[in-house]
């Protein structure tokens, strides 16, 4: 056989074996998806696992890389590392390699992205050895984050982009589904708040019929991935689930009769915040600053059941209060709530950014928590406000602890001393953050953010900042809690 038929089977070989990657000799071959290209910032960024097995499948130093064109390691190396910058070039141009283990994502789009309807784009994920393709519907998405330069976006996978029927896609550790969200996390300044705070709830609160429904989320999971907009680095960003009655697994309908339920908290108009219990009418889609999620039969809605919970804590006597709320509100995740919340200090989620829900029709309403971007000394535009020494509430908060049914104020005193010792120590809390803030740090994950977002306070200014109002406050809140 001659020489360059070895050769190729050779390559071919290593490419087989290894999944993400071909090598032969001194040139590592990237595959597809598993890398972008900024020329215009001189970035390029490289998905890749294994690392020792990558300089291994090469008999001498790595020279080469090729990237869809060949780049040349400037010097060569015996060794990959996430935590070096690798200066490569290619024909008198010098560009520095991150290599990342974070999931690698490219949207592609030729028309505008709107705000308010979704356009076509061409999505591409690679994350270990598996690519995903697909064409997508995408929007941008948010309030204020509407204003911010880096966007986020609403994604719907779809079959093809002529009929756009939904289409279900699956990422490691996440659901089978169509919908998602890109958030560009721009207003955190250390682009972990978010991702902390509900990876937090999802350690410590279950849902209550968790053993109906085993596979049953109290909130959304997230993974953070780098994204590529037309071929241009746009950063960190999290892949994160929706909240709908697929997540929660919410009881169906049966025979007209309305079983799960799901309200989105949009709007500060009172009914969230338990401050107001308007008239309502099943015409319309929203009721005094909820948005009904789930279910619409036949374009009506199904507001009475929630109203007259609203009106039992807004209006009802003590006497009504204290016999009712049990059987309406679902207290243990009232109570965790409440004390993630003030753990947090969320000031943008009493009376808004939550879903009330519940599970079946006999059963009490809940909440899920959401869109927790506003937390631990910042608010939701990313300014600081360093208060630690205020207790965060609601109408609804405000009636439980003051009409104390079945003994509510012990148990919320019992819960905090209870998670004080697990999943809120300060050993535990600290930890996580610590995970991260280092992750991002020594693996160039902040360098190359700010490459593309810069900002003018330094990640160790921020960092010492989280911490610090991390610790007053859990000093304040155990005082608190001791003293109710």
């Amino acid at each position: 056989m001659p020489r360059k038929h070895i050769e190729l089977l050779f390559l071919n070989a290593v490419f087989f074996v290894f999944g993400q990657y071909a090598a032969y000799t001194q040139q590592i071959v990237a595959s597809k998806g598993s890398f972008g290209i900024d020329h215009q910032n001189k970035i390029i960024v490289w998905h890749a696992k294994g690392l020792d097995s990558i300089a291994a499948a090469t008999n001498y130093k790595m020279k080469d890389i090729v990237f869809d064109e060949k780049f040349t390691l400037t010097p060569s190396i015996a060794k990959l590392s996430y935590s070096e910058v690798l200066p490569v070039s290619k024909k008198g141009d010098t560009y520095a390699l991150y290599i990342s283990d974070l999931p690698i994502i490219h949207i592609t789009n030729k028309v505008f992205i709107k705000d308010n309807s979704k356009v076509f784009t061409y999505f591409t994920y690679y994350d270990g050895s598996k690519l995903i393709e697909n064409e997508t519907g995408i929007e941008h998405r948010g309030n204020i984050s509407l204003g911010f330069p880096k966007k986020s976006y609403d994604l719907e996978f779809w079959t093809d982009s002529l009929s756009k029927k939904p289409k279900d896609l699956k990422f490691k550790g996440l659901r089978n589904d169509d919908d998602w969200i890109l958030d560009g996390l721009y207003n955190e300044p250390l682009r972990l708040r978010s991702y902390f705070s509900l990876k937090l709830w999802l350690s410590f609160h279950k849902p209550h019929y968790e053993l109906q429904e085993p596979k049953a989320k109290s909130t959304i999971d997230l993974k953070f991935v780098e994204l590529f907009k037309n071929s241009e680095y746009r950063g960190l960003y999290t892949l994160s689930e929706s909240v709908d009655s697929k997540l929660l697994k919410l009881k169906k309908n049966e025979n007209n009769l309305i079983n799960g339920e799901l309200f989105k908290a949009s709007s500060y108009e009172g009914a969230p915040a338990f401050r107001k219990a308007p008239p309502y009418n099943n015409v319309f889609p929203h009721w005094g600053g909820y948005e009904m999620k789930y279910p619409k039969v036949d374009y009506r809605f199904h507001w009475e059941d929630l109203a007259k919970f609203t009106d039992l804590v807004v209006n009802g006597s003590d006497e009504q209060f204290s016999l009712r709320i049990g059987k309406e509100l679902q207290i243990d995740n009232a109570i965790d709530y409440y004390l993630f919340v003030n753990l947090l200090r969320a000031t943008d989620n009493l009376g808004k950014n939550f879903y009330m829900a519940r599970y079946d029709k006999e059963g009490p309403y809940f909440f899920v928590p959401w869109d927790l971007d506003g937390v631990m000394g910042i608010i939701q535009d990313g300014k600081r406000i360093a208060s630690t020494n205020d207790i965060l509430s609601n109408g609804l908060f405000d009636r439980l602890l003051k009409v104390n049914p079945d003994n509510y104020r012990d148990r919320v005193k019992s819960r905090w001393k209870a998670l004080r010792k697990d999943k809120f120590s300060n050993n535990s809390l600290f930890s996580r953050i610590d995970k991260i803030y280092s992750k991002f740090d020594t693996e160039g994950i902040y360098e190359r953010e700010w490459k593309v977002w810069p900002n003018q306070i330094g990640k160790e200014e921020h960092y010492e900042y989280l911490k610090n109002w991390l610790r007053n406050r859990l000093i304040f809140l155990d005082e608190h809690f001791e003293m109710l």
